[in-house]
């Protein structure tokens, strides 16, 4: 604590615009991605036909393709309702992968299914006599095809949402009861909708399909990110109990965020060499959702010091000390982990729970002296 007092400290929260102002740039630039998805496909992400409701096909030519797929994408917008994504592999010009709203007439579900099967069959003979000659077998090949509803894609995007939602008041329920107070939940909050905007915003420009598996993808990051930011939060509180009386509260976060700095970066880089040895060993299929994960992770490393305590102080704007910090509480909270904090001579072994017991003999020692002088 020594060298903080002596100016030896990082000062984060001089710079908090500069820390905003980098992450509504980048949070830009993926809104930025979103419309031009928009304006290109009608859709402001990539989803899966889980979300959409549509027909999913891979299929596999004995003659390559060009690699634009425009040609392919010509055949099966004469077959499509609404305008289809097509990909062919650039590894493998001999497969493609086909998303589309298949055209289906009919006046009930047994008609719309039949006009819908003659439909892809014909679509596929189309593909076959332009890339080597049609064959039912094996000219194309289909190795993959999924269809699901509108109805079923339109009730799973309500449930995620719903997800997102219960889970967020969930994390503010967590925090409030932690710490006490209202503006620790909402700076949490506001660093996890920094994550996820990020997250979905690079989704969006790098055309990252939004499956089941990208959902599962968010949640961690958004478990990891409220982990990394309670560390901090922990930290900030426990400097306020301990020096709230000495020192104003920018200066109080000021120095926990330091003190945590390490820890942040080490937790992160650990997770994030793992997930770029899979980027580069692991399959092709999970690569792109990888590279999701790896952005979100240094984003909720990034939220956690330079957005959800700049946010919290910003919150508690009414507060001047540690003191005030610890005084405005809705509610007491009792419960303190074991975490280490330097002591004022610099040594990192001892705990909170001793600090804390050394604080309430020190509050004895008064008490008595006071009864004493009465």
């Amino acid at each position: 604590m020594n060298d903080f007092t002596n100016g030896k400290y990082f000062r984060y929260l001089d710079r908090a615009p500069l820390w905003v102002a980098i992450s509504a740039i980048v949070i830009l630039v993926g809104f930025v991605g979103m419309f031009i998805n928009h304006s290109r496909t009608g859709a402001w992400f990539n989803l899966s036909i889980h979300y959409t409701g549509g027909e999913h096909l891979l299929l596999k030519t004995t003659e390559p393709m060009d690699i634009d797929g425009q040609a392919i994408k010509a055949i099966v917008g004469e077959f499509s309702a609404s305008e289809p994504i097509v990909q062919v592999y650039a590894d493998d010009l001999t497969k493609v992968a086909i998303k589309m709203v298949v055209k289906a007439d009919g006046v009930n579900e047994a008609e719309l299914s039949n006009s819908r099967v003659e439909n892809l069959r014909d679509m596929k003979e189309r593909i076959g006599d332009a890339h080597g000659g049609y064959d039912s077998a094996t000219n194309p090949e289909t190795l993959e095809q999924d269809h699901v509803s509108a109805t079923i894609g339109a009730e799973l995007i309500r449930n995620t949402i719903y997800a997102l939602i219960f889970g967020s008041i969930l994390i503010m329920l967590y925090i409030l009861m932690r710490f006490g107070r209202w503006q620790y939940s909402v700076a949490a909050i506001i660093a996890l909708l920094h994550d996820v905007a990020i997250t979905l915003g690079f989704a969006a420009v790098a055309r990252i399909e939004i499956a089941d598996s990208f959902i599962a993808v968010v949640l961690t990051i958004i478990g990891y990110s409220i982990n990394d930011t309670i560390i901090i939060f922990d930290r900030i509180r426990e400097n306020a109990r301990h020096y709230g009386d000495k020192h104003p509260l920018k200066f109080i976060c000021d120095i926990s965020l330091n003190q945590t700095l390490m820890r942040s970066i080490n937790t992160t880089a650990t997770t994030v060499v793992m997930i770029i040895a899979l980027i580069f060993l692991g399959g092709e299929n999970i690569r792109p959702f990888l590279l999701a994960m790896c952005v979100g992770m240094l984003s909720g490393a990034y939220s956690s010091i330079f957005i959800a305590a700049p946010a919290m102080l910003w919150f508690s704007k009414g507060q001047q000390t540690g003191n005030d910090l610890e005084r405005d509480k809705i509610m007491d909270n009792e419960v303190v982990d074991e975490m280490e904090v330097p002591d004022d001579d610099g040594d990192s072994s001892s705990t909170v729970g001793r600090q804390i017991d050394q604080a309430i003999e020190r509050k004895g020692k008064k008490r008595r002296k006071q009864q004493r002088r009465k």
